[in-house]
């Protein structure tokens, strides 16, 4: 009983690293999630709604720049991308 539940836990391990590595973020895909929350903030209702989908846009913004701090190279990258879909995402 204790080897099925070793090799079951192996084999859970083994397929959250898979699944985990696999996840990984690129320029493009930051980009691409920002002009979404950009898009969405554009064609939100002014008031409230709008208020909020700023505030979901800014705090993305916070957490990325906080989360690739030491890779300026990357954060160079991810504006390039943002600049392609910037304009898209306002509708123009």
């Amino acid at each position: 009983m204790k080897k099925n539940l070793s090799a079951l836990a192996a084999v859970i391990l083994c397929a959250t690293i898979i699944s985990c590595s696999s996840k990984k973020e690129t320029a493009a895909s930051v980009a691409q999630k920002w002009c979404d929350l950009n898009g969405k903030e554009y064609k939100a209702a002014e008031g409230a709604e709008k208020d909020a989908a700023k505030q979901k846009r800014k705090d993305y913004e916070r957490g990325m720049k906080e989360k690739y701090k030491a890779d300026e190279a990357f954060l160079v990258e991810v504006g390039k991308e943002i600049e392609k879909c910037e304009d898209a995402s306002e509708g123009r």
